[in-house]
């Protein structure tokens, strides 16, 4: 791939380092992820919000259609239950408050996730990570504004609390995607197996290698990763900046 130098600083506005190449040659390199549908709206839910329940059993639903989880009388991924205390809900609705989308966030070292059950086969930062998963999107939904639009607000988030990086539970075809067309820089953390009624492969990204990858292969998805960061914001985590 042809590497060129670009117009991107650090927010402390140090000169660009040569992870920062930009890479031109790439026919995705201005993919434009879809947006969240303006008359939708997001939400981060608590255990204790009235709102907790109706995601809950959202996310049930949604997994009892595809067998990935067993039945619960109270409509709840039982198999959530070890973390569901530490976790938060980031919850799309519609109208009066009716869930198109969730998915889960959990902050913690890798042995306090989910993705644990993997034993990792590659180098795992020390300190928090941030794992995202119970990922349900209203089967009716058109397009991928819901499901983009968790993915941004998790990451958001994550950033927001100093993570180390991403870590998830996907299919191959989610992986191949993240990759493809969002230009993330996605790792297998441990072979790909049978787990909750399909097979996943515990996937991670670390930062910042994601957000500078993002700058120099995807500028458009960056933009679109950290819209609504306060300056202060870049400046404490030394996030690029693209000058347009």
């Amino acid at each position: 791939m042809a590497l060129i130098d670009t117009t991107i600083t650090s927010a402390g506005g140090t000169a660009e380092s040569p992870e920062l190449s930009v890479v031109q040659d790439d026919p995705a390199r201005f993919f434009e992820p879809e947006r969240l549908d303006p008359a939708l709206s997001t939400h981060l839910v608590a255990p204790d919000d009235a709102l907790w329940d109706p995601a809950e059993r959202f996310v049930y639903s949604v997994f009892r259609v595809s067998g990935f989880c067993e039945e619960s009388p109270r409509e709840w991924v039982e198999e959530s239950e070890p973390w569901r205390p530490r976790s938060r809900l980031h919850v799309i609705t519609e109208g009066d408050q009716q869930v198109v989308g969730v998915c889960r966030t959990i902050i913690g070292t890798y042995d306090e996730l989910p993705v644990s059950q993997f034993r990792p086969t590659v180098p795992v930062p020390e300190g928090p990570l941030c794992e995202i998963g119970s990922l349900a999107v209203r089967p009716t939904q058109r397009g991928l504004g819901v499901a983009n639009e968790l993915h941004r607000i998790a990451f958001q988030m994550g950033i927001r609390e100093g993570v180390k990086g991403f870590v998830f539970l996907i299919d191959q075809w989610m992986f191949d995607f993240f990759q493809s067309h969002y230009g993330l820089p996605v790792r297998a953390l441990a072979p790909a197996r049978e787990f909750m009624g399909g097979e996943v492969v515990p996937t991670a990204m670390w930062l910042p290698e994601m957000m500078h990858q993002l700058v120099r292969t995807r500028p458009n998805v960056y933009k679109w990763s950290v819209e609504g960061f306060e300056p202060q914001v870049y400046a404490d985590l030394d996030l690029p900046i693209i000058l347009d």
